[in-house]
């Protein structure tokens, strides 16, 4: 189990697509470009061959611990960002002129008028199913199709064309919610599971969207999960490799497509689930709806090797970094001497990528596809001492991850496990 490198359900940026772009409730004198947007919408996928939503999110949501939330961000704020923060400079220096520039904050500033609704489609089921909206909100409604198979959708009113959403991809429009409260419904045509809809209330109970200001919001950091000592418990590892394969494609989706692709969690999907019991387990088969689809998926045996693996994953402290454009996000981490670690890569360029450790490591290199994700377990050194991980093949050079081995790192604890 020296090194896992897999597939992850491919979500490509340049799926993104925004149709039926609506002028919103700018003064007179203020009506939005659209044109002006749609350029700037174009240059923020695709520039320096990841776009801006490849630190920022796909909709400018942000990415906690690599860019922060630019919906709604002004054009001096953009300005001062690419001038002021390196990675930004280094990246995007020569790339945009003032006139790209421009685009791009008129497409922030148009993104800020809207409040963006996610909803994933996960065997023909939306999570969530239900979403409450203020009367006469703009909304950006993004569907995500985890599907290996496209999927047609029809709604939420009439004004609404039909349109289709391709397997493992996203797709999003803007929709103005009436001034009068009712219910409206975005329905799965297509779908095999017959009925599945998102029901969206306007009622003027919902919580308001406020606009935001030009000042870039503060990331939230996910809770930490409640901790215990580590299992001493050691599974086999031809029953960990199969418990992993089915974490990844169990029923089409594979666990991933809710817990994501380490079992870290989804926010408002699925939990964090590394370390957790085999019991917690077939309690949550038994008895979560979302996880119906795989009741009849998984045999007694699967279940108990599935399980494996969370314990496994439990034992190890999960070290994520991100590779953009040749650099590293964060390009620094601190663990304990002697601390078991999943190291994971995520590839964020378009372009396949090799990683290499230095050769004291003892870390085969990793060759990642674009926009994939890749990870080998290490055990630090007993001693104290810093370690350097580099991209083989980038066009940008000298990115470096450090990873210091240090007793002042914070000590892991496996999670506790549900019983």
């Amino acid at each position: 189990m020296h090194r896992i490198v897999r597939e992850f359900a491919r979500f490509s940026a340049l799926s993104f697509l925004i149709f039926g772009l609506i002028p919103l409730a700018f003064p007179a004198e203020g009506q939005p470009d659209m044109k002006l947007i749609e350029k700037g919408k174009k240059i923020s996928l695709t520039v320096a061959g990841i776009g801006c939503a490849g630190c920022h999110g796909l909709y400018g949501e942000g990415d906690a611990g690599i860019g922060p939330y630019t919906r709604g961000v002004d054009l001096s704020k953009i300005k001062d960002a690419i001038r002021g923060i390196d990675q930004m400079r280094t990246l995007l220096g020569g790339k945009l002129d003032a006139q790209d520039i421009e685009a791009v904050a008129a497409y922030y500033s148009w993104l800020g008028q809207l409040q963006l609704v996610k909803t994933l489609v996960k065997r023909d089921r939306f999570i969530p199913d239900t979403v409450d909206i203020y009367p006469g909100t703009a909304v950006q409604l993004a569907i995500k199709n985890s599907s290996q198979f496209p999927r047609k959708f029809a709604g939420p009113d009439e004004n609404t064309a039909e349109f289709e959403v391709p397997g493992s991809s996203a797709h999003d429009f803007v929709w103005r919610a009436p001034e009068t409260e009712g219910t409206y419904t975005l329905r799965c045509v297509d779908c095999v599971v017959k009925g599945q809809q998102l029901t969206i209330s306007v009622r003027k109970s919902a919580k308001r969207y406020p606009v935001p200001a030009t000042k870039l919001p503060t990331l939230v950091a996910k809770a930490a999960p409640p901790q215990q000592p580590p299992s001493t418990a050691v599974a086999d590892k031809r029953v960990i490799e199969y418990g992993r394969e089915l974490f990844l494609h169990a029923g089409e989706v594979g666990c991933t497509a809710c817990h994501g692709p380490y079992a870290e969690g989804d926010i408002g999907i699925g939990p964090y689930n590394r370390g957790f019991s085999e019991r917690a387990i077939r309690d949550a088969l038994k008895t979560v709806d979302a996880m119906a689809f795989l009741r009849e998926k998984l045999t007694d045996v699967q279940i108990s090797q599935v399980a494996a693996y969370y314990n496994w994953l439990g034992g190890l402290q999960l070290v994520k970094t991100q590779l953009v454009g040749g650099r590293f996000f964060p390009d620094s981490l601190a663990v304990r001497p002697g601390a078991r670690i999943q190291l994971a890569v995520v590839n964020r360029n378009q372009t396949p990528v090799e990683v290499a450790g230095e050769e004291k490591m003892g870390i085969p290199g990793m060759k990642i596809a674009g926009h994939d994700y890749a990870d080998s377990e290490w055990t630090a050194p007993n001693a104290e001492g810093s370690f350097t991980m580099r991209c083989m093949n980038c066009a940008l050079t000298g990115g470096r991850l450090i990873i210091k081995v240090t007793k002042t790192a914070k000590a892991y604890t496996s999670p506790v496990q549900i019983k």
